[in-house]
């Protein structure tokens, strides 16, 4: 089943969250706590720092579910587009974590472009090929 996207509107800046690719990292919560705290029911308080600061700890999401959008620009980024090469890391007991331009074609033909993206390595996702946290759920195991 396919989660909405999520959208957290501030003062000059817009972030979105997509729970189907999130790999629950938990980068953001300790990299700004004062704007990602899941223990408010709100849980993303783009109030609480400045755009900047916001799009710096948006940057190091390592599954792209987070984004931002400065308002006026068009379209939301993860961070500035990378131009080397492409950087495919596993997790320890995770997804493949993916830096780089890339463009993944799904399995019914749609086409997606991101600039970071875990891929799944269990076979549990509901969302493949993207990790969707899947893995932490079965308890997956690294192979050796």
């Amino acid at each position: 089943m396919t989660k909405r996207l999520q959208v957290y509107e501030g003062d000059g800046i817009v972030v979105t969250f997509d729970p189907n690719v999130c790999i629950h990292s938990a980068v953001c919560l300790r990299t700004l706590p004062t704007v990602f705290d899941v223990a408010k029911q709100r849980w993303i308080q783009v109030e609480g720092a400045e755009p900047d600061a916001i799009v710096a700890a948006v940057a190091q999401c390592p599954s792209g579910a987070l984004q931002t959008v400065r308002l006026g620009q068009a379209k939301p980024r993860a961070a500035e587009a990378p131009t080397g090469p492409v950087e495919v890391t596993p997790r320890p007991n995770g997804p493949l974590l993916v830096r780089g331009p890339i463009r993944v074609t799904k399995e019914n033909g749609d086409v997606v472009e991101k600039a970071s993206c875990s891929l799944c390595r269990c076979g549990a996702t509901g969302n493949a090929p993207f990790c969707d946290g899947s893995h932490n759920r079965i308890g997956f195991k690294s192979p050796s």
